[in-house]
């Protein structure tokens, strides 16, 4: 058989995919969805959600993979994602298949395409990553579009769904949390999908929360965070303190990966920072002499240098070290305030003189700037880039997870970025009645009495 007769021989072999049926189904659930219209509606998404995924690819060799990704269906037919079935199996029947179908091809395009639909299937390439993403982005819109119509065929488990969107929001994060997120709220609240609560990160924020008014950490907090992490649960600390408070604070606490220190300004991975945003030093300057002027005492960090009028106690012990990294410029009697590209700002002081503060940052630099209360004498100021939302996100990028896997305890104002981003929002008995106005689960106990490690007792056992 010439060369010709063998490329015409897989062009009629492929044809057979136009009759290849999926689980998923078209024109609002009328039919059945085919393997052809699957790859044709998959190419599309490729080409125009290219944008979301920031790295450069080979987008010829992209379209190839989806073109090819699913040939294999022919003989090995069509795996439903949410059934039962070995995956072994199911990857020795496709290998199978693949080498009969493609090896009806001339040598060097059997190679070609061989190879291709194998480096879509390891999805270790740039390339390869990217298309999955989209084969799973596909497949979320036909159930949107079908009334759940998988989902509801094979009761599909949020920890099943979470696993099958993986690619999506490890690699076109912007169109998980822009669209799919939105879609599985949704379909949890109605109790399509069942919400078997994988949780795979614990972020709490410290004083007030994780921790009792004389600043130790309950017993009930310190077993069951420390069983959670044995059982590979992320445990992040999320404050506005700086890291060496937090490791002072929480010495009990067996392994923490991740640090959100700041209220989000600085995102530590063991030791090493891995995300810090600074402020603009005149803007700084700004604030620093506001504040004054209207009585009220500060403690403002940039790197390794602290400026105050006031210390703050986090850095009490720090401060009497003899090797201490850190910098400190005492400012008694401001008469010579110091100003840096301060990443957070403190002022101490009472409410009726924060509510002036908080109107002149607001007015002159809320675009700039987020200011919030994280403690009743306490107000903070940090980049509005800056948050314990944003420096959670930061962190499931890195782990490889999405918001909707983590729950998060909090108290106050500074943390209402993280509760209303993650999927299981906790608020403290204790909190400030506007965070628990938002957040409507709340713990059974204060901080005081252990509220973070009695709910995380009971959320756990139940599930």
């Amino acid at each position: 058989m010439n060369r010709l007769q063998k490329q015409i021989e897989f062009i009629l072999e492929i044809d057979k995919i136009k009759g290849i049926l999926r689980q998923g189904l078209v024109l609002n659930g009328k039919r059945q969805e085919t393997d052809a219209e699957h790859s044709w509606h998959m190419a599309m998404c490729a080409v125009l959600l290219k944008e979301y995924y920031h790295e450069e690819v080979d987008m010829l060799k992209v379209i190839k993979m989806i073109l090819v990704h699913d040939i294999v269906e022919i003989v090995a037919g069509d795996t439903p994602a949410y059934g039962t079935y070995s995956q072994a199996e199911k990857e020795k029947n496709e290998l199978d298949a693949a080498k009969k179908i493609y090896g009806i091809l001339p040598k060097n395009q059997k190679e070609e395409l061989m190879n291709i639909w194998l480096e879509f299937e390891e999805g270790k390439t740039k390339e390869a990553k990217f298309a999955n993403a989209c084969d799973r982005f596909q497949g979320f819109i036909q159930n949107v579009t079908s009334d759940a119509h998988t989902w509801r065929k094979f009761h599909v488990t949020k920890s099943k769904l979470m696993n099958r969107m993986r690619p999506i929001f490890n690699f076109i994060p912007e169109v998980y949390y822009g669209y799919i997120q939105g879609y599985m709220k949704e379909y949890l609240a109605n109790g399509v999908v069942t919400d078997d609560k994988p949780v795979k990160l614990i972020a709490t924020d410290l004083d007030g929360t994780f921790v009792d008014n004389e600043k130790k950490i309950p017993t009930i907090n310190k077993d069951i965070v420390n069983n959670c992490i044995e059982k590979g649960i992320v445990f992040v600390p999320s404050s506005g303190r700086d890291l060496p408070s937090i490791k002072e604070l929480l010495g009990d606490i067996k392994e923490i990966k991740y640090y959100s220190c700041f209220n989000g300004a600085r995102v530590f991975k063991g030791n090493t920072l891995i995300y810090s945003e600074k402020m603009d030093k005149i803007m700084c300057l700004e604030i620093l002499k506001k504040g004054t002027e209207l009585g009220l005492k500060y403690s403002a960090t940039s790197n390794y240098d602290v400026c105050y009028s006031q210390l703050d106690t986090e850095y009490y012990t720090e401060s009497k070290l003899s090797n201490t990294k850190y910098t400190f410029h005492s400012n008694e009697n401001l008469d010579n305030l110091k100003a840096f590209d301060f990443e957070k700002i403190v002022f101490f002081g009472s409410q009726e003189i924060f509510k002036e503060l908080r109107k002149f940052v607001e007015d002159n630099y809320g675009e700039e700037v987020n200011i919030f209360g994280s403690g009743d004498n306490v107000m903070d100021i940090v980049s509005k880039k800056c948050s314990k939302g944003n420096a959670l996100r930061i962190i499931a990028d890195d782990m490889g997870i999405a918001t909707d896997e983590i729950i998060a305890f909090g108290d106050n104002e500074n943390d209402l970025s993280m509760l209303t981003e993650v999927g299981y929002p906790v608020a403290m008995k204790n909190a400030k009645d506007f965070v628990k106005d938002i957040i409507p689960e709340i713990t059974s106990v204060s901080n005081d009495d252990g509220g973070v490690g009695l709910y995380l007792k009971e959320f756990f056992q139940n599930n």
